[in-house]
Order: C-alpha cells, then sequence, then structure tokens
C-alpha cells in the first residue's frame, strides 16, 4: 500500500503572502519578482494565484526559503480570504 498525499499540490503562494506581517509584504514581493524574473502585477499575480503555465522546482524552493526567513513555513495554497 502507498502513501497517497491528501492535499493537491498548488502553486498559488497567496496563503504564504497572506501570513506575512504586513511590513514584511514588500519586500517579500520583491524577492518573488526577483526570483521569478517578472516585472509586471499582472506577471506576479498570475503565479500568485497559481495560473502560471510554469513554475520549476528550483523557483518554488527558492520561494519557499525566502518565506522561511519571515516565518511562514507552508505558503502554498490559497489564502482563506480568497
Amino acid at each position: 500500500m502507498t502513501k497517497q498525499n491528501t492535499t493537491p499540490f498548488t502553486r498559488s503562494f497567496r496563503k504564504g503572502l497572506s501570513e506575512l506581517r504586513v511590513k514584511d509584504v514588500p519586500t517579500v514581493k520583491a524577492g518573488i519578482y526577483a526570483i521569478l524574473g517578472v516585472g509586471t502585477k499582472q506577471s506576479f499575480a498570475r503565479y500568485a494565484d497559481g495560473k502560471a503555465p510554469t513554475l520549476d522546482v528550483d523557483k518554488a524552493r527558492r520561494i519557499e526559503e525566502l518565506f522561511a526567513q519571515y516565518g511562514v513555513t507552508q505558503p502554498w495554497g490559497r489564502a482563506n480570504n480568497c
């Protein structure tokens, strides 16, 4: 019998953004912009909502590490208020 993950993987990191302290949001967003190599709010939002076609493993790990620096250990998923 294999162990199955009951939570489907999502590429959305809105949950992580919602768990940040307000003062940390601009810094984390700037870091994510750099990691993803995007320059517009629209491109950022597509990734944040998990709607971008690709998010490679290296970028996902770097995003996780960035959130961890600010105390967010599980950034993936939709925010409760979305």
